[in-house]
């Protein structure tokens, strides 16, 4: 076979198609990343400097690799992040800082966080609480609920719906050109796009369970105004990218450990008719790009129902989870998905098992997904923090050297 460039070799997979060897992504998404501190632990490991850092995911304290370690791993695909992807924190400029755990990284210019009494760091917007890390903690929660208390259709306007500035429109142009000429990756376009996730941001966890079975009128105009801006921000949004992306993301967790989050018959009738407007939207208006949909837990239940939404991808493959299995995953479904994830589980082997242990699943994971193509490696989910730099590159090196296919 004639040598890929990674764009080609990505694009043979998302066909379903056999290409030289199986893609690897490192860190292109929000949910296939590395933690700034495990990734300031890999870069002293293999003798890079960590003060480059750029922690461009303040809420989850994600690290955005850097050349030098997108060559390490041998990746396939890079993200397009939105201006401010995390908390309303802008990534076009920055300041030097430090982690919480003391290591050299490089902020956002705009992240001040406020210690409030209890000893939190706040992000705080227009005098509003958004956003706490408790002392010693790693991650922010995000507090603010603008609907928490909504009873009729006029208070859906206080939520702030999604849309796409002038402003951000030219840098995200500017950068996914650069990206699309002068390299060879991939593009993941991050969007943003959700309407289960988005509802309990905008009215709280508890009280977004409650209404979507008890207030459904209410419900449905509210995804109904929500899926109007997202088809709004996405015109645009592919005016200024679509030619130069391969991949949008959206982001939806519709599963728990042991099961579904909310019942799938729910799924149909609420929310799956969102999800296909938006997607047919998208492959419509940019022929061509495929579909890639974040979505944690056991949804095992939900995929023939993701797939006739119009999902191509699905991350992180959850391979713990109940119904998860990944030769069921493929046998069932892996002519009609690709599962992007699923390499070596974040929830037991990465962060607790031996090095060994890495190298074995990542073997047996390869087995099980790489046949036919349809699979794009990388771990279930974020490497988080204190996973061993050891580790990490057992896990990346035993991928490379087990990812060609046969000649």
């Amino acid at each position: 076979m004639t040598k890929l460039t990674s764009r080609e070799r990505v694009l043979m997979a998302l066909k379903h198609q056999e290409p030289d060897r199986v893609p690897i992504d490192f860190g292109a998404t929000r949910s296939t990343g590395i933690n700034a501190v495990a990734y300031n632990d890999l870069k002293k490991y293999l003798g890079l400097n960590p003060e480059s850092t750029l922690l461009y995911d303040v809420k989850q304290l994600l690290a955005l690799p850097e050349q030098e370690l997108l060559d390490w791993s041998g990746t396939d695909v890079i993200g397009l992040p939105r201006l401010a992807p995390s908390m309303g924190l802008k990534v076009d400029r920055w300041k030097p800082g430090t982690l919480p755990d003391g290591s050299p990284c490089l902020l956002p210019e705009d992240f001040n966080p406020v210690t409030l009494d209890d000893g939190c760091e706040a992000v705080i917007h227009n005098g509003q609480v958004v956003a706490k890390r408790p002392g010693g903690g790693l991650y922010f929660d995000e507090v603010y609920a603008p609907l928490g208390d909504a009873i009729d259709e006029a208070d859906l306007d206080r939520a702030g719906y999604p849309a796409v500035s002038d402003a951000e429109l030219k840098y995200l142009a500017d950068r996914a050109r650069d990206l699309y000429e002068n390299t060879e990756y991939a593009i993941v376009g991050h969007t943003g796009i959700s309407i289960f996730e988005k509802g309990i941001k905008d009215f709280g966890y508890e009280e977004w369970l409650v209404k979507i079975m008890t207030e459904q009128d209410l419900v449905r105009s509210y995804l109904e105004r929500l899926t109007e801006a997202y088809l709004s921000m996405m015109d645009r949004y592919l005016d200024a990218v679509g030619r130069y992306v391969q991949v949008i993301q959206a982001n939806d967790d519709l599963g728990m450990q042991q099961g579904p989050l909310i019942p799938p018959q729910l799924y149909r009738e609420l929310f799956k008719p969102f999800h296909q407007e938006i997607f047919r939207f998208i492959k419509k208006k940019q022929p061509g790009v495929f579909i890639f949909l974040h979505s944690c837990g056991s949804i095992y239940d939900f995929i023939p129902d993701l797939i006739e939404a119009g999902v191509d991808i699905l991350n992180p493959v959850q391979i713990n989870a109940a119904k998860m299995h990944p030769r069921t995953l493929k046998g069932e479904f892996g002519s009609e998905i690709t599962f992007w994830g699923g390499g070596c589980s974040t929830q037991t082997t990465l962060t607790f098992g031996s090095v060994d242990d890495v190298r074995r699943e990542v073997e047996e994971m390869m087995e099980v997904f790489k046949p036919n193509g349809g699979f794009i490696f990388n771990q279930v989910h974020n490497i988080q923090a204190g996973v061993a730099p050891e580790k990490i590159t057992a896990l990346f090196e035993t991928a490379k050297g087990v990812r060609n296919y046969a000649p």
